[in-house]
């Protein structure tokens, strides 16, 4: 011990820097531990996380908000065109009673486009402000921020609905019950199932043929050359038919009758077959078309929507066509959807294919529309009753009048659809 203090007070000057040094490394120490306690650098990384998930959030919200935007400008671009048929000539004067302009219809679509547009920024800034005061409390947002990116994404990215190209009715003649001459032939062994067929084999240029059932009596222009026409039946009942070909003028001469009973299997399947007016098979175009926009939906106005919807959104009247049209004119449902315009013959023929394809018995109808226009719609048949657009509701079960040529013509929906869903309006001559 006394070897140990006499070294110090020997070396003082080496005791003094030996308590500093010692002083120092203490100071160090409890620096170092503060700066341990006080978390560092962690708060101002997980602030910087949380910002970019905020920014995330906005432009997901700030997107649908331009989707919204971009939808009503495409609805407010919509054209809408005045009906002017040549076999219709007054059609015009119709449409200009029920329609108005098409910035009164404008209107409503632009001030929901705004009030979508503020909604959504206004839910943006929400969305920031609660992520920047979760940042300030709990640092570590990440873990939570990932799990909610990835279920949007899974939303957006929705599996599409299957479309499935459907077995279609076909016609068929079977030769089982035939009136046969030289010239013709009528075979009605399907008759039952709501169709006859005709074939002309002689060499005029011209054939017609004549069906009655009781006091309903229809007169069809049928193909030459030996083409077999598939014609609609009138219900139930005793039959008679003529074939006749044309001599001169005015004239035609009979080369064929018969008489046959019917008794249908079911009344409505008559509308569900193809025909001469109503023309379509499974690779058909427009039985293709119908089964997309048919995808997905339920139900046989959730489907007669989605046809009605195509049609009026996507053919347009062809005004050209209307005045140079010819009697004998059949439509062909696939050129209408090919060329996106026809006559009200077109529309109609091509509403009662694409509906038929699913299975959905569709007339078409040729007659008069308020006030005297020569005119062709449709009636639809369900089991149910609903509207298929906005303003136009199938208010009962059965037959329901549908018109796509007026209510694709008119800018003012809501007075065309009440001036359709008006059974007074139509007065019906022949049923196809």
């Amino acid at each position: 011990m006394r070897n140990i203090f006499h070294l110090h007070g020997k070396n003082s000057r080496g005791g003094k820097c030996f308590k500093k040094k010692f002083l120092a490394c203490i100071l160090l120490c409890a620096a170092i531990l503060s700066s341990c306690q006080s978390g560092g650098d962690i708060p101002s990384a997980s602030v910087t996380t949380d910002g970019a998930a905020t920014d995330s959030a906005s432009a997901e919200v700030t997107v649908s908000a331009e989707d919204n935007e971009d939808t009503s400008d495409t609805e407010n671009n919509s054209a809408s065109e005045t009906i002017s048929d040549n076999d219709t000539e007054s059609v015009s004067d119709t449409s200009e009673k029920i329609s108005e302009t098409e910035e009164t219809e404008n209107s409503p679509a632009e001030s929901t486009s705004e009030t979508e547009t503020d909604s959504a920024s206004e839910q943006a800034s929400s969305v920031t402000e609660t992520s920047a005061s979760a940042s300030e409390t709990s640092p570590p947002v990440t873990e939570t921020v990932a799990p909610q990116t990835t279920t949007t994404a899974a939303i957006t990215a929705a599996k599409p609905a299957e479309i499935v190209i459907p077995d279609v009715k076909v016609p068929l003649a079977n030769g089982a019950s035939v009136f046969s001459e030289e010239k013709a032939e009528v075979d009605y062994g399907n008759a039952s199932d709501g169709y006859i067929s005709v074939v002309y084999n002689g060499s005029s240029a011209q054939a017609k043929l004549r069906i009655a059932n009781g006091s309903v009596q229809y007169d069809h222009d049928i193909s030459v050359g030996g083409k077999r026409d598939f014609i609609p039946l009138m219900g139930s009942g005793s039959y008679s038919v003529k074939v006749y070909e044309h001599i001169s003028g005015k004239n035609f001469a009979p080369v064929l009758s018969g008489e046959f009973e019917v008794t249908l299997k079911n009344e409505t399947d008559t509308y569900i077959y193809p025909n001469k007016y109503v023309n379509f098979s499974k690779s058909s175009a427009c039985v293709k078309k119908a089964a997309e926009v048919c995808a997905g939906k339920s139900g046989d106005v959730e489907e007669i929507a989605a046809i009605f919807d195509y049609i009026a959104d996507n053919i347009s009247y062809d005004k050209q066509l209307a005045k140079t049209v010819q009697s004998g004119y059949i439509p062909d449902p696939d050129k209408t959807l090919a060329s996106g315009k026809g006559i009200c013959f077109d529309y109609a023929s091509l509403f009662a294919a694409m509906c038929r394809s699913r299975g959905i018995p569709a007339r078409l109808v040729i007659g008069y529309a308020e006030p005297n226009i020569y005119h062709a719609w449709n009636e639809v048949y369900t089991d149910e009753t609903g509207w298929i657009t906005p303003e136009l509701f199938l208010k009962r079960k059965g037959y329901n009048i549908t018109d796509a040529t007026f209510y694709s013509s008119n800018s003012d929906k809501e007075k065309i659809a009440g001036y359709i869903s008006d059974e007074k309006n139509y007065t019906a001559m022949y049923r196809y």
